[in-house]
C-alpha cells in the first residue's frame, strides 16, 4: 500500500503539536535551529503562543521544525513515504521529508523565505480569502475583485473551493458579494505580490546541498510527480504562482496511494482529500506521540 506524507502551509492557528513532541530527542534540535534562524525563543512560544507566533517570518520556520521533527519520529518507528506532498510553504517541507535536503537546511531556508514574503507583504499589503464556489462563482469573484484592486487565484484547493490572493479594496468587495472569508494570512501568497522575493528564494534554494529523493515528490505547479532537479526552481517560483492541491491529490491517487498521512496539523488537507477521493480513504493525523505509535 503505498503511503503519502502531507504538510500543510502557514495559516493554520497553533498548538500545531502537543508537549510531547515538543520534548522529543529528535524535534528538539530542529526547534533550536529555528530559535537559532529567528532569533526568538521558538520552544517558549510554542508552549505560551501569542501574536509573535503569527508572524510569517516566524510561523514558517516554525511550523517546517515541527513538521520534520514528527518525520523524525515516524522514521523512529519504521514509517516512511513513497509519496510527499505539501500546500504552499508545506511543499518546502515535503522536499526535506523525501531526503533531497536536510532537516536543518529546510528550516533555516523557511526562515529567509518567511523573511522575504514579510518583506514583500509589507511593500504590498494585501492577504487571502477563501471562496466556496464553481469555476463560474471563482471568475465572478475575481473580476468582482479586480474592479477595485489586484485579485488572481492563489489556490486550487477541491472543484468547489478556492483560495484567492489580492489587495485590501478586492479582498473586500470579494468577502461583501461572495460566500468567501478571510483567512489569517498577512500577505496576498502566491500572487504578483510575491515577486520581489522570488530572486533572492531561488539563490538561497540553489546554494543548499542536496540528495536524490527517496520518495516522490508532487509539484504545487502543476500537480505533477517532479524531477528532483526542477525542485528549487518550482519552489521559487510558487512565490507567484497558485497551488494546484486538487491536481495533487489526483496525481497522488492516480500512482496508487492508498493511505495519507497529515504530519503535524491535518484537518484542513484531511477535509481536501476526503472531498476529492472520498472519505472511505485513510488520512491519519500524526500530531502527537500518540498518534506516531499507531502508526507504526
Amino acid at each position: 500500500m503505498t503511503l503519502a506524507f502531507m504538510f500543510i502551509g502557514q495559516g493554520t492557528p497553533p498548538p500545531w503539536v502537543t508537549r510531547d513532541v515538543l520534548g522529543d530527542r529528535d524535534v528538539v534540535p530542529l526547534i533550536d535551529v529555528a530559535s537559532e534562524a529567528t532569533g526568538m525563543d521558538i520552544a517558549r512560544l510554542l508552549i505560551a503562543g501569542g501574536r509573535e507566533l503569527a508572524k510569517t517570518e516566524i510561523e514558517q520556520p516554525t511550523i517546517v521544525a515541527v513538521c520534520l521533527g514528527l518525520c523524525r519520529m515516524l522514521a523512529r518507528a519504521g514509517v516512511a513515504p513513497g509519496v510527499v506532498m505539501g500546500h504552499s510553504l508545506g511543499e518546502l517541507t515535503a522536499w526535506a521529508a523525501a531526503g533531497a535536503i536536510s532537516d536543518e537546511d529546510a528550516v533555516r531556508i523557511a526562515a529567509v523565505r518567511g523573511r522575504l514574503m514579510a518583506r514583500e507583504a509589507a511593500r504590498s499589503p494585501g492577504g487571502l480569502a477563501r471562496l466556496i464556489g464553481d469555476r463560474a462563482t471563482c471568475e465572478r469573484a475575481i473580476a468582482a475583485g479586480a474592479a477595485v484592486g489586484s485579485m488572481c487565484i492563489a489556490a486550487y484547493n477541491a472543484e468547489d473551493e478556492w483560495a484567492l490572493a489580492g489587495d485590501e479594496p478586492a479582498l473586500a468587495a470579494v468577502i461583501a458579494q461572495f460566500r468567501a472569508r478571510r483567512l489569517p494570512q498577512t500577505g496576498a501568497w502566491h500572487s504578483p505580490a510575491m515577486a520581489g522575493a522570488v530572486d533572492e528564494l531561488r539563490a538561497a534554494l540553489g546554494a543548499l546541498p542536496r540528495q536524490a529523493l527517496r520518495a516522490r515528490f508532487l509539484a504545487n505547479r502543476d500537480g505533477s510527480d517532479a524531477d528532483g532537479e526542477t525542485i528549487p526552481e518550482l519552489l521559487a517560483g510558487q512565490l507567484v504562482r497558485p497551488v494546484r492541491w486538487l491536481e495533487m491529490v489526483r496525481t497522488a491517487d492516480a500512482l496508487g496511494v492508498q493511505r495519507y498521512i497529515a504530519v503535524g496539523p491535518g484537518k484542513t488537507l484531511r477535509g481536501l482529500i476526503h472531498r476529492e477521493l472520498g472519505v472511505a480513504r485513510s488520512v491519519t493525523i500524526v500530531d502527537n506521540v500518540r498518534s506516531v505509535a499507531e502508526c507504526g
